[in-house]
């Protein structure tokens, strides 16, 4: 005969003892001796972010940009060689790109005169009917980044523009059954060390600078930039690549190479790009902060008094008729 092993009153009672009072008293207790570590990490994480803050505060207001400012071109150089003690030749001066951060910034630190951002330049295209400002490479970084603390006012020439330059990353990948996103990341190549290698991914249509390469290399932290501006599209976007399985232990890829010629089997149709990169992952946060916060970054951005006292820049009208520039090979400013 066969004895019911499970349902014998030994067993039973060892059942009945692991879930009962005497059991859950013996789990509150381990939790409340942990209480008292988990305070003591949360108050030191706190004075972490706490002197952080304060450096980070102690840098920016001791910066000077002035000494950026080439006075014959009344541009921002792009750097100064600290051992000839030269600026460099080259001015990255288009608004729709990430230089307009250190041009407001300086502005509002009072370094430079403000017809410096007037002077920045605001070449206009035209892409399936839309009108857009061309930035350098064609990155979503270049046009959204700097909105991650910089607020972005409704019918403004930087709000049409950049609500612009995402339908046009959109549109380029549309029929492609890939997910958009394109911007500057590391890609399915490397080096001797076992390095993936990085450039300037971006979208044709939108950039200045003729690009070298044309094949798709989605970057998911394009998307989180694109919250504000499209979230419906961005999401669905993200909960499309989190489907592909896009994603490993640390979120999601830094991006999935879409170029057939680095594909490691003509089965393949792309190949995940396995790395994190700390300032695409904190780009990403900071994007969702803001929209799970009511743009929580930019309001501490702008609750400073000079960024107050500047943040009319931000609020330039479109121009009525722009004339669309004609692109062919281009240089540095």
């Amino acid at each position: 005969m066969k004895r019911n092993i499970a349902g014998s009153p030994k067993l039973r009672r060892k059942s009945e003892d692991s879930n009962g009072p005497g059991a859950q008293r013996t789990l509150y207790r381990q939790l409340l001796s942990l209480l008292s570590e988990a305070r003591s990490n949360v108050v030191r994480l706190t004075e972490d972010f706490r002197k952080i803050a304060d450096q980070a505060g102690t840098l920016a207001s001791g910066m000077d940009f002035g000494f950026l400012l080439d006075r014959g071109r009344r541009l921002l150089s792009v750097g100064f060689d600290v051992e000839t003690k030269q600026l460099h030749a080259a001015c990255y001066d288009l608004l729709a790109t990430e230089s307009r951060i250190a041009v407001f910034a300086a502005i509002a630190n009072n370094d430079i005169p403000q017809e410096i951002w007037f002077l920045m330049g605001r070449p206009h295209a035209l892409d399936q009917e839309r009108d857009v400002l061309l930035s350098w490479t064609g990155t979503m970084f270049e046009y959204l980044m700097p909105a991650l603390w910089m607020r972005i006012y409704p019918n403004t020439l930087l709000q049409s523009s950049l609500a612009a330059a995402v339908q046009s990353q959109q549109a380029y990948v549309a029929g492609r059954r890939i997910p958009w996103g394109i911007s500057e990341s590391a890609y399915f190549r490397m080096d001797e060390a076992g390095n993936y290698q990085y450039y300037a991914f971006g979208v044709p249509p939108l950039a200045l600078r003729r690009l070298d390469q044309d094949a798709p290399v989605i970057s998911p932290y394009s998307s989180f930039l694109a919250l504000h501006v499209d979230p419906s599209a961005a999401l669905q976007n993200l909960h499309n690549m989190r489907g592909k399985r896009y994603q490993g232990p640390y979120g999601f890829y830094e991006a999935m190479d879409f170029d057939p010629a680095r594909c490691r089997s003509w089965l393949r149709r792309h190949e995940p790009v396995r790395c994190w990169m700390a300032h695409h992952q904190g780009m990403s946060r900071l994007s969702i902060a803001n929209f799970l916060e009511d743009d929580l970054v930019q309001r501490w951005f702008h609750g400073h008094p000079r960024v107050r006292a500047t943040e009319l820049l931000l609020q330039e009208k479109p121009a009525a008729h722009p004339r669309p520039m004609r692109r062919g090979k281009t240089r540095a400013a």
